[in-house]
């Protein structure tokens, strides 16, 4: 007997980010014989933003599907287990329980790139999808374009768009040092409520996001030009930048958009990472949350052999759980953002367990393991207290 010939597609991947490139790497590598092709707007070498994350579970998780891609990922990461947590002066050194990796978002797009060159494909930069029609001659079109996605525009109305606008402004900036540890500072200042959220990223740069809740935007930063804000922000986070000037690159102060659809994919269209649901920069998982996506939709092709309906069906019955899990998770993280005033209220001590548990997937239980200094040397003793109150 002859062996079927197998299925072959014309995939389209609609953005030459994080998901859409892994998604291509991982096709390539399991089905050599689809025709795959990556459009990415920009042009080669274009990134805006600074330095992203990547989880150690989430590099192991990865590695199974592809160890070369992650070893290279991990080999130009610079890997932390320390946060510094500082509450208006008052300091508390978190040490995890397990260590995160970054890397400057362009290396990381280059090494994709590199390791999706290596099975023929290669990015079509400076292309932008602008109508349906673009798309006609795809079997599979994968809108990994982020938060601002075209293919998510284009078919809006079939996915349920929901949108909702965050009153706390921000920035990306990003820092000509290497700051060290990572930290987050919460700070009272000029008659407002300030948060910078800091991590090294390679030996010599940082990544710095600029944060202020509605009330202080509107006393403090509203009525200043964005060169204005940024040194506002040097003075404030002086301390923690070392006295080094904030590096700008399209660093515009915005509202956060929490953009999610109620569906996932539409005809032969489907969505992931920020095109699907935009990953908040409090969780700082957008990375790994899109090449997670990439690999269970390949994973769902191939269990499928290659049939797309049924591959686009399994995509969200084995990946939706976990999304919608994690999308509660970031809800609860901005809104605790979003009512900072009331956070800073607290003790350092009260204030760093708040952080936290905030998103309700940490429990006092669970930080033993996630950052245990900290759980012997302020939640145990609270626990024992609570135990001998409540003996007889």
């Amino acid at each position: 007997m002859t062996a079927a010939m197998p299925r072959k597609l014309r995939v389209a991947v609609v953005g030459g980010g994080p998901g859409g490139l892994f998604f291509a790497r991982l096709l390539a590598r399991r089905a050599p014989w689809h025709e795959i092709a990556v459009f990415e707007q920009n042009h080669a070498g274009a990134t805006y933003g600074f330095g992203v994350t990547l989880a150690g579970p989430a590099q192991d998780r990865l590695r199974t599907a592809d160890p070369e891609a992650v070893d290279r990922l991990a080999a130009a990461m610079v890997f932390s287990d320390e946060q510094m947590i500082n509450l208006d002066g008052e300091r508390i050194l978190l040490r995890y329980g397990a260590k995160s990796g970054a890397i400057a978002r362009l290396e990381l797009l280059q090494i994709l790139e590199d390791l999706c060159r290596e099975h023929g494909i290669v990015v079509a930069h400076e292309r932008r999808i602008t109508s349906p029609s673009d798309l006609l001659d795809f079997d599979l079109v994968v809108g990994a374009d982020g938060a601002n996605s075209v293919v998510r525009g284009l078919m809006a109305e079939q996915l349920g768009l929901r949108t909702r606008t965050l009153g706390n402004r921000f920035a990306w900036y990003g820092v000509a040092k290497a700051l060290n540890p990572n930290g987050l500072s919460f700070k009272h200042q000029d008659g407002g409520r300030f948060i910078g959220h800091y991590y090294a990223y390679t030996d010599a740069m940082s990544t710095f996001v600029a944060e202020c809740d509605e009330a202080t935007w509107e006393s403090t930063l509203a009525h200043l030009p964005d060169a204005e804000r940024r040194k506002r922000i040097e003075r404030i986070f002086e301390e923690e930048l070392e006295g080094a000037p904030l590096v700008e690159n399209k660093s515009v102060w915005r509202q956060f958009q929490a953009l999610t659809t109620t569906r996932w994919h539409a005809g032969n269209a489907v969505l992931l990472g920020d095109a699907l649901r935009v990953a908040h920069f409090s969780i700082g998982s957008g990375t790994r949350l899109a090449m997670d996506d990439a690999l269970a939709l390949c994973q769902a092709l191939e269990a499928c052999e290659d049939n797309v309906a049924a591959a686009l069906e399994r995509y969200v019955a084995t990946r939706k759980p976990t999304r919608d899990l994690f999308t509660a998770a970031t809800v609860r993280s901005f809104d605790w953002y979003e009512d900072i005033e009331s956070a800073m209220r607290l003790g350092v001590v009260a204030f760093t367990r708040d952080f936290l548990t905030r998103t309700g997937r940490v429990d006092d239980n669970r930080l033993r393991d996630y950052v245990p200094d900290f759980y012997r040397e302020h939640i145990a003793p609270l626990q024992g207290s609570l135990n001998r109150e409540e003996r007889p």
